[in-house]
């Protein structure tokens, strides 16, 4: 019999997601992840928090990111969101790329 797959729970607010290192929380503008205190993250670095979370580990490409959030503009304003994310988080190895696909959460 297959394991029931754990469930996301989301709204405009909130966003709670198991990961395997354990659940990844998104409340407002802060981002609480397994064995972290909660982090505080602009708007464009936690709208990619956002997208990277709800992937649950799987990558995302850059043109699909840039479709994900339309409000990015460019290839450009999508990498500095992703530097400015890296340097938010406790550990920046979190947001990991990947070579020509894109992006994943590595928790």
């Amino acid at each position: 019999m297959a394991e029931p797959v754990p469930e996301v729970i989301e709204d405009d607010q909130y966003l709670r997601v198991p990961m395997p290192a354990g659940e990844v929380e998104i409340i407002g503008n802060t981002v609480h992840l397994p064995g972290h205190g909660p982090v505080a993250l602009a708007p464009g670095p936690m709208s990619v928090m956002r997208a990277l979370t709800k992937a649950q580990g799987a990558v995302i490409s850059r043109e699909d990111l840039l479709w994900l959030l339309p409000h990015c503009g460019s290839s450009h304003g999508l990498e500095m969101w992703v530097s400015r994310l890296r340097q938010a988080l406790p550990d920046s190895a979190v947001v990991q790329t990947v070579v020509k696909r894109g992006y994943r959460l590595a928790l």
